[in-house]
């Protein structure tokens, strides 16, 4: 399961870098289109998010207890994030009728991934308390 959420934050951090380089090559090469977003916010935003995800899966792959706690708080800001920016940027007419799929997106991505990662808290807390030993009394 630990494998499985690393390869998983760290796909989000890949795609939110990639997501920034291509937000800075489309800035460059594309000045007379107008765009949604301004080019350099989406960058920004979407080195942070790299950062973020980045971060999370380095410790998730090294098995530190604040990883799984992180990501969580990650992956739900990360979808509020991107429902902020679509109410914001949005200009098309179809987007009330993508928005549906979109929403049903956020929520597999925050299940699966703050489910996982809660599943992998819960579970090493509990290993974590076995491996402590138990205090004796004096009775």
């Amino acid at each position: 399961m630990r494998l499985a959420l690393v390869v998983a934050t760290a796909l989000f951090a890949l795609a939110n870098a990639a997501r920034a380089f291509l937000a800075v090559q489309q800035a460059a090469r594309l000045l007379d289109l107008p765009a949604a977003a301004p080019a350099p916010y989406v960058a920004l935003m979407s080195v942070a998010w790299a950062i973020a995800f980045g971060a999370c899966a380095a410790g998730l792959a090294r098995a530190r207890r604040w990883a799984a706690r992180v990501t969580i708080v990650a992956i739900v800001l990360y979808q509020a994030n991107l429902w902020l920016n679509h109410l914001a940027f949005t200009r098309s007419s179809e987007a009330s009728a993508r928005a549906g799929f979109g929403a049903l997106l956020s929520a597999l991505s925050i299940l699966c991934i703050g489910g996982a990662a809660l599943w992998l808290d819960v579970r090493s807390a509990g290993r974590q308390a076995e491996a402590q030993p138990s205090p004796k009394s004096d009775t």
